[in-house]
Formats: C-alpha cells, structure tokens, sequence
C-alpha cells in the first residue's frame, strides 16, 4: 500500500485528532464497564447489554480505524510520559480545586465567612491527596 504525502502540519493536525477520538473511545468504554456508583455521580445504566456490546464493537472499530489511518498517512506516535501525563492531570486537578477555598467561593455569591470556612480543612486535605499523584 502506498502511503500518502501530508505535509508537517498536516500530519500534526491529524495526529492531534486521532489523539482526541482515541481519548473519547477509551472514556466511552470507561463508562460502559466503569461502576454505576462513584463519590460524585451515579451512572444510569440504562443501555441493554446487547446494545453495550454494539456499542463497544463500534469502539473497537474506530480505534481500528484510527490506526488504519495513522498507518496510512505515516503519521508518528506520540510519546507520552507516564510521569508527565500524571504532573499535566494533576496540575488541572490544582485549577479546579483552587476556586473551592472559601476565599475564592465569595466571587460566587453572598456566603457567610465562617460557614466558608468550614470547607478549607476538606479542599487542604484533597489537596495533600492530589500532591501525593505526583510521580517521585
């Protein structure tokens, strides 16, 4: 098979899609075999077991797909670093969890400082868990 010329950018486009719908087929496989119950929301499992199964046979076939694709076009693999993937999803785990402290919640709202305040301890101690992902 004869593979096709693209340009750098090109590639870098494409190589950047194929990253994003490889991603979104892993989290949809996720929440077909994940558990209906997690700390923050529960999950309706509301897809029969055949259609699971149609739907997990259409994940298979594009992550096919997108490999037929990558082949085709040469594109390269990125190479992602455990230890930096962990540092990047724990660095946007820090931006979200810093507009929780009391400090920040006043930009949302009328809320009395002391009852605030009585989420600081709880936000510092995800905090120190979310400083513990980080790879040594």
């Amino acid at each position: 098979m004869k593979k096709s010329k693209l340009s750098k950018t090109h590639k870098r486009i494409l190589t950047s899609l194929l990253f994003v719908l490889e991603q979104k087929t892993e989290h949809i496989e996720h929440m077909i075999n994940q558990p209906a119950e997690n700390a923050s929301y529960s999950i309706d499992q509301d897809l029969s077991e055949e259609n699971k199964i149609r739907i997990q046979k259409s994940c298979t076939a594009l992550k096919e797909s997108l490999n037929h694709l990558a082949e085709e076009f040469n594109l390269s693999k990125r190479q992602i670093s455990q230890a930096h993937y962990i540092k990047t999803m724990q660095s946007q785990m820090w931006e979200h969890i810093s507009d929780a402290f009391s400090n920040k919640l006043k930009g949302y709202g009328q809320q009395t400082v002391v009852d605030a305040k009585q989420i600081d301890p709880s936000i510092s101690k995800l905090s120190a868990i979310i400083e513990e992902l980080k790879p040594v």
